[in-house]
C-alpha cells in the first residue's frame, strides 16, 4: 500500500519548562525510530501548552488522527502513550479502532509499543487508563494545593489583571506602577457609564497597550471589569464535572468563598473596590439581561450579518451597534474612516437577494454544488475531515512531482544514465502514492443531501420566515461568504445595487481558501 512507508509524528507538551521533556527531544527520538524502521516522516503535528486529560481543543491532535484514520499515512508516532492522551481508553481505543480500519499502525517509542503486534493493544489500554488515573491523582493534589493557597489568599498562578502585579514574596497582588493609571482610567470611565466599545477605543487611540501587548476591544475590557481579581478578591474559575471524570471549565470567574466562613478572600490590593465593582456588573448586566420584562441596549443574539457583513475600506466585520452596521477598526480606533450602513437596509436587500437567487439556479451552476458541500459538510464533518486530508495531501505531492519534472525536463538536473533511474525511481514513488490516495478518496463514502427546498421560492421562503435570526445566517453562509458595504452619501436614500457587494461562495481547491464569486446584484 502506499502509505504504508509514510508516517506522522504527534507531539505534545502541558508545561514547556526546565527539566520537562521537550518537543525537539520527542521530535528526535521519534524521527530516529522511524528512520531504523525505513519509514518517510510526511509531517509533524505539534500541541504546545495543550493538557491530553482536560477538554480543550488540540488542533495537533485533531489533525494527526484525521491523517491516519483517512489513509493519508499509514504509521502514526508518538513519544510515549500518554502524549497521545490522558483520557484513557475511551479517547485511545476509539483512535485505535479508526487507525486499524484503514490498515495503519500506531506506535509509541519509548513504550516500545507497535499495534502491529496484537499483543501491544492489551498494553496500550493499560497504559492509557494508567496515564488518566495518574492525571486524575495529579489534578487532586495540584487541587489541594490550590485550596490551600486560596485559604491563605496567596496567588496561585497566571497572569494578574491588568495594572496589577503578583509581589514574588508575600504572592499578593500589588498595583503595577507603570499600569495602574490606566487600570484606574477604565474603571472611572465604566463607572461614568460609558460603553465599552469607546472605552477601548479611548485607550487605541493613545497607544495604550492591553495586558498581552495587543490593541484593546470591548471583550477585554469586559473581561477585566469582571474579573474578582481587579478588585482585590480571589478569583475562581467555574467548572462542571463530566461524565467521564474530568472537569469542564466555563467561561465564568467568581471570587473563591472559604469554603468554612463563606467569605470571599482577599488576594491584596484592588484597581477598584469590592462596591464598585458590584456597581460595575450590575450597569453591565443591565445592557445585556432582561429588567422587568423589558430588554435593555442589544437585542438577544447576534444580528443576521453577524461575521458576513465587511467594511469596504478595510475589510473589517461589521458589527451592530444601535440600528446600524459598523466597521469594527472604526469604533476601536484602529485608523480605518470607517462605514456605516442602517441594518434594516442592509439586512432587507441581502435577504431578497438570497431568497431570489437560489431558486433562479441553473442545475449546473457551481454554486449549487458548494452549497450542498456546505450543508453535508455540517451534518457530517469528520468524513469530510478526511476527505479534505486526502485531497490536501494529493495536492502536495502533485506539486512535488511537477516540481521534480521540472527539474529533469526544464533545468536539465537529472543527466547520465544513474541520474535518470534516480529521477524514475523518485517520479515512481510520488506517482504511485498520489493513485493509491486518489483510489482511497474514491472509496471513501460521500454523503449526500436534498437541497430542492432552498430552490423552491415558496419552501424557501416559508423556512426562512418560520427561522430564527441564527437559522437565517446559517442558511446565508451556505451561499453567500461577505457582503462588503461601501460608504454612502450624505441625506442620499440607501441603494443596496450601489453600496452592497454580495460575494457568493466558490468550490475552494484542496488547501486553498475560497476567494469567492464577487458579485453586485
Amino acid at each position: 500500500m502506499h502509505q504504508h512507508t509514510t508516517a506522522d509524528l504527534y507531539l505534545r507538551l502541558s508545561l514547556d519548562r526546565e527539566g520537562k521533556t521537550a518537543i525537539d527531544r520527542q521530535e528526535a527520538d521519534c524521527r530516529a525510530w522511524a528512520e531504523r524502521n525505513g519509514l518517510t516522516v510526511r509531517k509533524v503535528h505539534i500541541d504546545r501548552g495543550r493538557s491530553g486529560y482536560k477538554n480543550v481543543s488540540r488542533k495537533g491532535f485533531d489533525a494527526a488522527i484525521t491523517a491516519a484514520t483517512a489513509g493519508v499515512v499509514g504509521v502514526l508516532i508518538v513519544w510515549k502513550l500518554d502524549r497521545l492522551s490522558r483520557k484513557g481508553i475511551g479517547e485511545v481505543g476509539k483512535a485505535l479502532d479508526d487507525i486499524g480500519r484503514v490498515g495503519g499502525r500506531l506506535v509509541s517509542v519509548m513504550d516500545g509499543l507497535d499495534t502491529k503486534n496484537d499483543s501491544a493493544r492489551v498494553t496500550i489500554a493499560m497504559l492509557a487508563e494508567l496515564a488518566r488515573n495518574e492525571s486524575r491523582n495529579l489534578g487532586m493534589r495540584v487541587g489541594n494545593a490550590k485550596r490551600y493557597l486560596r485559604q491563605r489568599g496567596q496567588w496561585i498562578g497566571g497572569q494578574p489583571p491588568y495594572g496589577l502585579l503578583v509581589d514574588p514574596e508575600a504572592k499578593k497582588l500589588v498595583h503595577d506602577p507603570e499600569t495602574a493609571v490606566y487600570a484606574r482610567l477604565i474603571a472611572d470611565e465604566a463607572l461614568s457609564g460609558k460603553v465599552l466599545v469607546h472605552i477601548a477605543r479611548l485607550l487605541n487611540e493613545h497607544g495604550v497597550e492591553s495586558a498581552r501587548g495587543g490593541e484593546w476591544n470591548s471583550s477585554s475590557v469586559m473581561q477585566l471589569l469582571r474579573s474578582p481579581a481587579f478588585a482585590g478578591l480571589m478569583p475562581q474559575t467555574e467548572y462542571e464535572e463530566q461524565p467521564d471524570g474530568t472537569r469542564k471549565y466555563m467561561n465564568r470567574v467568581s471570587p473563591y468563598r472559604d469554603p468554612e466562613t463563606l467569605e470571599t478572600v482577599s488576594i491584596g490590593e484592588g484597581i477598584i473596590t469590592v462596591g464598585e465593582r458590584e456597581l460595575i456588573l450590575r450597569q453591565l448586566e443591565a445592557r445585556t439581561f432582561p429588567l422587568a420584562g423589558k430588554r435593555h441596549g442589544h437585542k438577544q443574539g447576534k444580528s443576521l450579518l453577524t461575521g458576513i457583513a465587511r467594511c469596504g475600506l478595510c475589510g473589517a466585520r461589521m458589527s451592530k451597534a444601535g440600528t446600524s452596521y459598523q466597521c469594527s477598526s472604526h469604533r476601536m480606533g484602529r485608523g480605518c474612516s470607517g462605514v456605516s450602513a442602517r441594518v434594516e437596509s442592509i439586512d432587507d436587500y441581502v435577504t431578497r437577494a438570497f431568497l431570489s437567487r437560489l431558486p433562479s439556479l441553473e442545475p449546473q451552476d457551481p454554486l449549487l454544488a458548494v452549497i450542498a458541500d456546505r450543508w453535508v459538510q455540517r451534518e457530517d464533518p469528520e468524513v469530510f475531515a478526511k476527505r479534505d486530508a486526502i485531497e490536501a495531501e494529493i495536492a502536495d505531492e502533485g506539486a512535488r512531482l511537477a516540481e521534480l519534472e521540472e527539474a529533469r525536463y526544464v533545468r536539465g538536473e537529472f543527466t547520465g544514465e544513474d541520474a535518470i533511474d534516480r529521477y524514475n525511481r523518485l517520479a515512481g514513488r510520488l506517482r504511485t502514492r498520489i493513485e493509491g490516495l486518489r483510489a482511497d478518496l474514491l472509496r471513501m463514502p460521500t454523503p449526500s443531501v436534498d437541497i430542492s427546498p432552498l430552490l423552491d421560492a415558496n419552501l424557501l421562503r416559508e423556512a426562512w420566515e418560520a427561522d430564527d435570526a441564527a437559522g437565517r445566517r446559517e442558511r446565508l453562509g451556505l451561499a453567500i461568504d461577505r457582503v462588503e458595504v461601501q460608504r454612502g452619501k450624505v441625506g442620499v436614500r440607501f441603494n443596496g445595487d450601489e453600496r452592497c457587494r454580495i460575494v457568493w461562495a466558490t468550490r475552494s481547491e484542496a488547501g486553498v481558501e475560497s476567494t469567492g464569486d464577487e458579485v453586485t446584484e
